[in-house]
């Protein structure tokens, strides 16, 4: 078929058409040599005017109340708590309960990544609210304040509360944000804070006096207070400052308050070094301390990456859209949008250079709430519009979506390391179920604790397992448990993982003796410089005066790296052999 433009040449057995009568109309040459007039460029034009119009008008009142609603819903009918959340729920009890801020309450052991979020379950459970409900209250309050602050500052710009209804249906559109929403983790502290971080920042272009320096740090000092590693998000802003200090000379002043600022940092990392004895949470070293290097896990961060592309392409297709626009916003100077979708795109390769993780979206969640709000601010009038047609089209007519979930939903799905955590622990922690059971959630996990804790067996004798959380929680704070995957662990922790590891779950072969050590208060480790560092650790964790000259010198050694003679060479990297039969907590086959 040819296209052709202009007037049509007569054909051989018909009649000349006038020329004026085709105006400049489009002409189609068929193959059976007859011409037949198209559509005149002046409809066309007037059609994608129409499309443009519609697009750039501002989405009608009515759509703010029922965003609102759905919203809402959709919220709380996808509450949910994972195992994993059990870990710093036990450590909640056992503060309530005057143990200090402890796992296992004979030793001081940070197996908490979030001490701001558990000193908010602290604080409403302190007033006899079960910890399940504290972090779902906890949660709503942070999800229902992000949301708030990102509606009213795009409603201020453009003349109204109600023009930022579209925000809502964006962030009930991405599976990763509704997924991690609730879950009992931090993720809904992390999303408030990075909001109030980034309008901080964006202000600080108008405005960037004494206070609202001091409150930008203030706030990157929160992010970091609730998970160290999503200050990443904030970095790229501080070159910002570069150029205006350069300008004023005020770097005593910046300094001043950059210091004020970041006091709760300081305050919580002395805190934090003479109570457990290191800088850092125990699930750090657990993670990180692995002897893998970033060639072992970067292939699995891609999986990652591409994981999140096949289960939420909408939460993905915003994250890189954000980070693709970075050479646009440096070309056009706008160096506070440069610097989110820089802080954005560092996060993203820190998160792939340590593996992923096994929960499907968790680390995109984040970073798809500042894309949000880098939308947002960008004020392309089309976007409101455009975000319900993507709303309409993954969230509302998808089946599969979360606004038709119920209370049973279960989703067993695993794509190699990851694995859909919400679709597995759902429908045993759902908060509709959580009305209908007296003892809840209703998991195996769980039973098998409340069992330990009901009838125990050995109580003085410790135990082993690779599933700790529901179980650890559920069989009281008296109860030894080693944590094989070293999360709560201060021992396992600094050594090698296994070689067939799992992202998020670097397993730890037991040295022989530890867990008869653990068992008995003494020290029955059989490696000899092991035995040695075990002693050195005790002394770190299970002192009970903290303030001991012996002490401080083995926090400096420890944290300076002198011990690590004594554990570098335990033992090269073997499969996981188990745990001994006679030590397990007895969840199930093997542990």
């Amino acid at each position: 078929m040819n296209i052709l433009l202009g007037s049509p040449k007569k054909i051989q057995g018909q009649e000349e058409i006038p020329k004026e009568s085709f105006g400049s109309f489009f002409s189609v040459r068929i193959l059976n040599d007859t011409w037949v007039p198209n559509v005149s460029l002046e409809v066309v034009n007037s059609v994608l005017e129409k499309i443009r119009s519609f697009f750039q008008k501002p989405l009608p009142k009515f759509f703010f109340p029922i965003s609102c609603i759905l919203f809402v819903y959709v919220v709380i009918v996808n509450s949910w708590v994972t195992e994993d959340a059990y870990i710093s729920f036990r450590t909640v009890e056992n503060f309530l309960n005057g143990y200090g801020l402890r796992w296992n309450t004979y030793e001081r052991v940070q197996a908490y990544t979030h001490p701001l979020w558990l000193f908010g379950l602290i604080l409403l459970s302190f007033f006899k609210i079960p910890v399940y409900y504290s972090s779902l209250i906890l949660s709503w309050i942070c999800i229902g304040a992000t949301a708030y602050l990102l509606i009213s500052r795009f409603g201020k710009r453009e003349g109204g509360l109600f023009r930022g209804s579209w925000i809502l249906l964006v962030l009930l559109t991405s599976r990763a944000f509704v997924d991690f929403s609730s879950s009992g983790l931090e993720n809904p502290l992390s999303f408030l804070l990075i909001v109030l971080f980034l309008e901080k920042a964006f202000d600080l272009e108008k405005k960037s006096d004494f206070r609202s320096i001091l409150l930008f740090f203030f706030y990157l000092s929160l992010s970091y207070l609730n998970r160290q590693d999503t200050i990443l998000l904030g970095l790229p802003f501080l070159l910002y400052f570069y150029k205006p200090l350069m300008e004023k000379r005020s770097w005593r002043e910046f300094a001043c308050a950059a210091v004020l600022g970041l006091l709760p940092v300081f305050f919580w990392s002395a805190f934090s070094l003479v109570y457990y004895g290191y800088l850092f949470p125990n699930t750090a070293y657990a993670k990180l301390n692995t002897d893998l290097t970033v060639s072992h896990l970067w292939p699995y961060g891609l999986d990652y990456l591409e994981n999140s592309f096949r289960w939420d392409i909408f939460t993905s297709f915003s994250v890189t859209s954000a980070i693709l626009l970075l050479p646009y916003f440096l070309l056009k100077k706008k160096f506070l949008q440069a610097a989110t979708s820089a802080g954005v795109g560092l996060y993203i390769l820190y998160v792939c250079s340590i593996g992923g993780d096994f929960m499907a979206g968790r680390f995109f969640a984040l970073p798809f709430v500042a894309c949000v709000f880098l939308f947002a601010d960008l004020s392309f009038t089309s976007i409101p519009r455009v975000s319900v047609l993507f709303f309409v089209a993954l969230f509302l007519l998808n089946q599969n979506s979360y606004l038709y979930i119920t209370k049973d939903y279960t989703r067993l799905r695993n794509d190699g390391e990851i694995q859909d955590e919400k679709g597995a622990y759902f429908r045993s922690t759902n908060l509709l179920r959580s009305f209908k059971f007296e003892e809840f959630p209703t998991h195996g996990w769980a039973d098998a604790g409340r069992k330990s804790k009901k009838v125990p067996k050995d109580p003085d004798k410790a135990c082993a397992t690779i599933n700790v959380g529901f179980y650890g929680y559920f069989a009281g704070e008296n109860r030894k448990i080693i944590d094989s995957n070293a999360l709560t662990d201060p021992l396992l922790s600094k050594l090698k993982s296994v070689s067939n590891w799992r992202v998020g779950h670097f397993t730890r072969n037991i040295p022989l003796g530890y867990l008869e050590s653990v068992t008995s208060g003494k020290n029955q480790i059989q490696d000899p410089n092991l035995k040695v560092y075990y002693d050195r650790l005790k002394l770190l964790t299970e002192s009970e005066d903290l303030f001991t000259k012996e002490r401080f010198v083995e926090i400096l050694r420890e944290n300076s790296g002198g011990n690590r003679n004594l554990i570098r060479n335990f033992g090269p990297r073997t499969p996981w052999v188990g745990i001994p039969e006679d030590f397990r907590c007895g969840l199930g086959v093997g542990y």
